[in-house]
C-alpha cells in the first residue's frame, strides 16, 4: 500500500541545510556500508543514500522501524511495490532506486514506477517477518532479512533485498543460551549458494565451572554464576558466496572465516563493558585479488540501560593485508556482488583489495523506545597511498515515535579525504527525513519522506548538483509485545 510522489531537482539550498545542523546536534544512526580503499570516494554518495535506513533496522520490504531501538517479539512489515514519481531524478534517489517505469497512465509530469521483480514475478509480495529478538533466547526472520553476525566484522547489517533489488525469500535462525549459541542465515532459499553464513559461539569457563547453567536462557541473568563464568566468549564465523559473478569467469567463490574472542567484564540487562578481538580471513577463487588476506578487529562496547534511558558507545580499529576487506558482506552486498557502486559495473569480487587500516566510532542514546539519537564516524586508509585513497564519512541523525506520530532525520557527509577541510554540505552530502502518522490501531502508517543529495559536478568542492525529492506512502506495520 505504498504510493510515492517524488518531486523536482533544483540548484538552490533549502531547509535541508538547517536539518543537517539540527541532526548534528542530536547525533544519528550508524551507517555501515564498506568499500575497498581502491575505490576512494567513488560510489560513496550512492552507498550513503541507500544505507541510511540501516540504522533503523530498515529493509527493502518496509520503511524501517520508526525508531532505532526496535525491541518487539513479533514484527511484520510490508509495502506495495509501486512509486508515483515526478521530476527527472538525477543520480541518487534513496527511496526509489532500481524501480522501472510502467505503462500505466499518470498525470502529466509523473510516472508510475514498479519495484524490480525476480523471474517468478512474486518477489514484491515478500514482507519482512520476525519472531523473537536478536541476542535473546531465539529469533526467526523470514522473507526479507536483515542482520549482523557476531561483532559485524564479516557480516555487517546484511540484507538480502537492498533498495533497488528484487526482494528475496531468505531465512535467519538464531538461538542463544547462557553458555552457547549460534546463527544461520541464507539470503535466498531459491539460490542458496549466493549467500550463506553461520556462527557458533560459547563460554568455555561456564562449561566447566557451572555446566548446569549453560542451557539457561541468556537474557534472564538469574544465576549469579553466569556473570563471572560467562566472561570469556569465543566463536567461529563463516560466510560464503559460492556463485559470485566475475567479469573473467562465469562465477567464482568468495568466502570469509573468522575467530572472535571477547571479554565481557560486565554483561547484563543494565550495564555492559565488553572488549573483543576478531581475526578473519578472506579468500576468492576469481577476480582481481585471488590471494587470501587476513585482518584483525579489536574493539570496545559499552552500554547502560536503566529507568528508560539507554546509552551505547562503540569503537573499533581494523587492519588487513592485501586481499582482505573488512565487512565484505555488508548492507549492499546483494547489489554489489553483481556491480559495485562507483566502478561502472565491475562485480565486487573483481575490485582490488589492497592492504588497509581503518576505524569506526559510534555513540548513541535513547529513551523508553520513543526517542533515539546516534552519531558515527568511520574511515579506511590504504597502507600504500598509491593503491587507493581514504573516504571518511560522518553520519548523524535522530528518530522519535510518540503515541501515533513519529519522525526521523539522517544526514551523511561522505567522501571526506581532507580532515582539515571536510567540505561539509559539499559534494557527497545526503540528508533524508521522514515523518509518519499511525492509523487504524497502529497498523497502517502514513509515511512522508524527503531527501536532498549533493552530486559532484566538477573539481571544486563548490561545484555540485542538487538532487532532491519527496515521497508519500502507506506502510503495513504489525508489532506486538
Amino acid at each position: 500500500m505504498s504510493f510515492f510522489c517524488c518531486l523536482h531537482n533544483k540548484m538552490r539550498v533549502r531547509w535541508w541545510s538547517a536539518a543537517l545542523l539540527v541532526a548534528t546536534c542530536l547525533g544519528g544512526p550508524a551507517l555501515r556500508a564498506d568499500s575497498s580503499v581502491a575505490l576512494g570516494s567513488a560510489g560513496a554518495l550512492e552507498r550513503a543514500g541507500q544505507t541510511q535506513d540501516s540504522g533503523k533496522n530498515g529493509t527493502a520490504a518496509s520503511y524501517g522501524s520508526p525508531v532505532t531501538d526496535d525491541r518487539r517479539l513479533f514484527k511484520l512489515r510490508w509495502r506495495l511495490p509501486w512509486a508515483l514519481v515526478g521530476g527527472s531524478g538525477l543520480g541518487t534517489t534513496p527511496f526509489a532506486s532500481g524501480f522501472t517505469a510502467t505503462s500505466v497512465g499518470t498525470p502529466p509530469g509523473t510516472a508510475l514506477l514498479a519495484e524490480p521483480m525476480n523471474a517468478e514475478g512474486l518477489s514484491a509480495l515478500i514482507p519482512t517477518l520476525a519472531i523473537g529478538e536478536a541476542d535473546k533466547l531465539a529469533q526467526l526472520q523470514l522473507g526479507v532479512i536483515s542482520t549482523s553476525i557476531g561483532h559485524a566484522s564479516i557480516v555487517d547489517r546484511y540484507t538480502n533485498s537492498p533498495d533497488g533489488a528484487p526482494r528475496m525469500p531468505g531465512v535467519l535462525l538464531e538461538g542463544n543460551l547462557a553458555g552457547l549459541g549460534g546463527q544461520v542465515a541464507v539470503g535466498d532459499l531459491l539460490a542458496a549458494p549466493s549467500f550463506s553464513a553461520a556462527r557458533v559461539y560459547g563460554r568455555p569457563i561456564m562449561w566447566f565451572v557451572a555446566p548446569d547453567a549453560t542451557f539457561q536462557p541468556n537474557e534472564l541473568d538469574l544465576d549469579p554464576r553466569t556473570e563471572v563464568a560467562g566472561m570469556w566468549v569465543t566463536g567461529l564465523t563463516g560466510a560464503v558466496d559460492a556463485a559470485a559473478p566475475s567479469a573473467s569467469d562465469a562465477s567464482g567463490l568468495v568466502w570469509m572465516a573468522g575467530w572472535d574472542n571477547e571479554g565481557a567484564f560486565l554483561d547484563n540487562q543494565v550495564v555492559k563493558t565488553i572488549v573483543y578481538l576478531d581475526v578473519n580471513a578472506l579468500g576468492a577463487t576469481a577476480g582481481a585479488a585471488q590471494r587470501v588476506g587476513v585482518g584483525a578487529h579489536p574493539g570496545l562496547q559499552l552500554m547502560f540501560d536503566a529507568v528508560g534511558f539507554r546509552f551505547d558507545l562503540a569503537s573499533e580499529l581494523n587492519a588487513g593485508t592485501d586481499g582482505y576487506q573488512a565487512r565484505y558482506f555488508d548492507r549492499l552486498y546483494a547489489i554489489e556482488r553483481v556491480a559495485s557502486l562507483g566502478t561502472g559495473g565491475k562485480p565486487k569480487i573483481d575490485v582490488e583489495r589492497p592492504a588497509s587500516w581503518g576505524y569506526t566510532l559510534r555513540a548513541g542514546g535513547g529513551f523508553a523506545e520513543l526517542f533515539t539519537a546516534f552519531v558515527e564516524a568511520r574511515d579506511q586508509f590504504p597502507m600504500d597511498p598509491v593503491r587507493g585513497a581514504n573516504s571518511a564519512q560522518v553520519t548523524v541523525g535522530a528518530s522519535a515515535f510518540v503515541l501515533m506520530v513519529g519522525g526521523a532525520v539522517t544526514a551523511t557527509q561522505a567522501g571526506i579525504s581532507d580532515y582539515l577541510h571536510p567540505n561539509l554540505l559539499g559534494p557527497g552530502f545526503v540528508v533524508t527525513g521522514e515523518g509518519r502518522v499511525a492509523l487504524v490501531a497502529n497498523v497502517l502508517h502514513v509515511v512522508g519522506r524527503a531527501w536532498r543529495a549533493h552530486l559532484a559536478a566538477g573539481d571544486s568542492p563548490d561545484d555540485y548538483i542538487v538532487n532532491e525529492g519527496t515521497t508519500l506512502g502507506i506502510e503495513v506495520n504489525l508489532d506486538f509485545l
